[in-house]
């Protein structure tokens, strides 16, 4: 055996014994060192989802497997999601997923990634539509699709319209609905740039969480937020200049009765309110979040 083989050979067993030797714990505690300055607020709690993942089992049940070994496969693939994430990443970028409504959405760098505050959007709409069934829905600016597929997968709603500007986040919100609603047909997806295709449709309920980030708050943002497409981020018009398009033309689009439901920024409440009044609202109601913030602007004609 030539010296170069042996040599190779012992770099092989090496490294074998150097995987085998790795568990479940060890990389936790490699990957929670690495992300403690780059995501020190979550260091622990991400490293635990991309394990789990990696894994393919629930994060809860990871404590019960810290001390199994890992394939080099597996610590490769969980090393990759680890340095990506250790960029600034979302978690929810990195696993092409995010839970929503207990519902997971495929999410990718072309939307958002829907939030919770956006759930008590859709809890809102869900708790004034659960007596009727004859109601008509259109999602402005509905990204990868979480507030229209929540509301077809939990509503009785007679028709839903998801409109946005962005071909590609229609593309993931088809995506969705194939995945979560595959056997309901009352839906429609539309690009459009707010109302500019909807034609002479009217409906019960608009709903939307636009973009709505002004421009002075950008500077305050958060690492992970310059991942999310800045399309569906930021407004002009210190950040209301979707709320105006809506304020404009939503009457146009409403049937007698209709009901209007935005998230806010809870920074512009009293200037998104503003911009109702001014165009002809007087029914108007501020709905708070649990953590007190003013996050829904609910509208009746």
């Amino acid at each position: 055996m030539s010296e170069a083989l042996f040599k190779y050979i012992e770099y092989e067993n090496y490294k074998a014994n150097r995987y085998k030797s790795l568990n479940v714990f060890t990389m936790l505690k490699w990957a929670q060192d690495l992300l403690k300055n780059s995501c020190p607020d979550d260091s622990g709690a991400s490293a635990k989802v991309l394990m789990s993942s990696v894994l393919e089992i629930e994060t809860n049940k990871l404590a019960a497997a810290l001390d199994k070994a890992l394939t080099k496969k597996q610590i490769d693939k969980f090393k990759y999601y680890v340095f990506r994430r250790a960029r600034h990443e979302p978690t929810h970028y990195i696993l092409g997923q995010c839970e929503f409504m207990g519902l997971n959405f495929k999410v990718n760098r072309n939307v958002l990634i829907p939030r919770p505050e956006t759930e008590f959007l859709v809890y809102n709409v869900l708790e004034q539509a659960k007596t009727k069934t004859d109601l008509s829905v259109l999602d402005l600016c509905c990204g990868g699709g979480a507030i229209a597929l929540s509301l077809l997968f939990f509503g009785a709603f007679k028709n839903i319209t998801a409109s946005d500007i962005s071909k590609k986040a229609l593309e993931i919100a088809k995506q969705n609905y194939k995945i979560l609603c595959p056997n309901k047909n009352n839906i429609e997806f539309i690009l459009s740039d707010m109302f500019s295709k909807i034609g002479n449709r009217r409906f019960d309920i608009i709903v939307s969480n636009p973009p709505y980030i002004s421009k002075r708050e950008k500077c305050a943002l958060a690492g992970e937020l310059f991942f999310e497409p800045r399309i569906a981020l930021f407004a002009k018009d210190g950040g209301q200049f979707f709320y105006r398009k809506i304020a404009m033309n939503a009457k146009k689009y409403l049937n007698q009765n209709g009901q209007i439901f935005l998230e806010l920024n809870s920074n512009l409440s009293q200037q998104t309110q503003e911009i109702f009044y001014a165009n002809g609202f007087s029914n108007l109601k501020v709905i708070k979040d649990y953590g007190g913030l003013n996050r829904i602007l609910w509208i009746k004609l």
